[in-house]
């Protein structure tokens, strides 16, 4: 997965004696090669400037408890791929990037092919079959811009049409709905909603070797798939920031998210609102690691008013270094009509990974009060993944 870097980062100061300028980002920004990696992966960026990744799968879903007219079984194909080409290079500060992603995920039958109505109305933390960071389905490019490095590769500048996900709120064990959890609430906060396929900046800067800060403010005009150059006049915005920090020889990372949002309604009324989310994650041992997050918003206009999500991520045989078992519990406050109730919903998986190139990860979910109604009946999800990764 090509966010595998991410998951790089509690171990950035453990694993160097010296950490390097720049390694922070690095581990946000590029694709950090993995164990068992091919070796084309390795080296691509070495002798081309050229760094990617494709992550492809088929799903299968099934509930047992959807809305009226929804079917409760799902077939998908999936695919999330990334690129990073170097188009100039400057060993000491990073060079300039073009960042180029492309997601998407289409029903395999006549059923699944109506994908805006699979599940989606039974439940409120959970908006699709498959769970996906990088939006709904169909095929779109969610980020399309170019990054420069600066200072000794310290200082970053990302701008164009971003892909917020990729940045902020980037929990290691729980970012990454192909090899991972897939209920939104676990994927990302449900409170700051971040936005992807709109145009915007990010500012990064490495503070020292052991915390940096990011700052971005994107549009909210698009809607997922369409032209971002196309407003409607539609004046909507972001504006969020992250403060992290590694502690205890890097096994430990603390993010906080502050945010801003403008809500324009078209109709010449607008809201504001704002708010703060915060993450850690912490490596207690070679076998196991454990994360929270949590977040709140002053209005809830947008999103969540409150969550609150825990989970770990065990390797339960020593014996297969690649395999792990995820277990994660969230409790999330949704928007009216029932704004006072709350959504419960556990979730478990199991990573197995079968060679360099091919993991099954069978999925089960337990969600009680699903969208919020005290009186909607508790509901089962299960799905199972084929996934390969190149």
């Amino acid at each position: 997965m090509a966010l595998a870097g991410l998951a790089a980062l509690p171990v950035i100061a453990g694993e160097a004696s010296e950490p390097t300028a720049g390694d922070i980002l690095q581990g946000i920004n590029m694709f950090t090669p993995e164990e068992g990696d091919p070796a084309y992966k390795v080296k691509a960026n070495e002798q081309y400037g050229t760094q990617w990744a494709v992550d492809m799968a088929y799903g299968f879903w099934h509930s047992n408890n959807t809305a009226p007219g929804v079917h409760n079984k799902a077939n998908l194909f999936l695919i999330h791929a990334q690129l990073n080409q170097r188009l100039i290079e400057d060993n000491v500060n990073g060079g300039t990037w073009l960042r180029v992603e492309f997601s998407g995920s289409w029903g395999l039958d006549s059923n699944s092919a109506q994908t805006n109505r699979m599940f989606t109305e039974g439940f409120g933390s959970v908006t699709g079959a498959h769970a996906d960071i990088y939006g709904g389905h169909d095929g779109v490019l969610p980020e399309v811009a170019l990054m420069q490095y600066f200072n000794n590769k310290r200082t970053c500048v990302i701008a164009g049409m971003v892909n917020l996900t990729n940045y902020f709120d980037a929990v290691g064990i729980a970012n990454d709905s192909f090899s991972s959890f897939t209920n939104d609430g676990f994927i990302n906060s449900s409170v700051l909603g971040l936005p992807d396929a709109n145009l915007g900046v990010v500012l990064q800067h490495e503070i020292d070797s052991v915390s940096y800060a990011m700052f971005a403010a994107s549009s909210e005009a698009t809607g997922y798939g369409d032209n971002p150059f196309k407003f409607h006049g539609n004046d909507s915005f972001l504006l969020v920031g992250e403060y992290g920090r590694m502690m205890l020889d890097g096994s430990t990372t603390v993010r906080l998210n502050p945010f801003y949002r403008y809500i324009d309604n078209m109709d010449g009324t607008s809201n504001h609102n704002f708010g703060l989310a915060g993450s850690i994650e912490y490596e207690v041992n070679d076998y196991l690691t454990v994360y929270s997050r949590a977040g709140w918003s002053a209005r809830q206009d947008a999103g969540n008013g409150f969550d609150f999500s825990c989970g770990a991520n065990v390797k339960v045989f020593p014996s297969r270094e690649d395999d792990f078992l995820g277990v994660a519990l969230g409790v999330f406050k949704g928007t009216s009509p029932v704004a006072n109730d709350r959504e419960y919903v556990a979730e478990a998986m199991y990573s197995l990974q079968l060679n360099d190139y091919f993991k099954l990860v069978p999925h089960i979910q337990y969600i009680s009060k699903p969208a919020y109604d005290p009186d909607n009946s508790d509901a089962v999800l299960m799905g199972v993944q084929g996934v390969f990764s190149f």
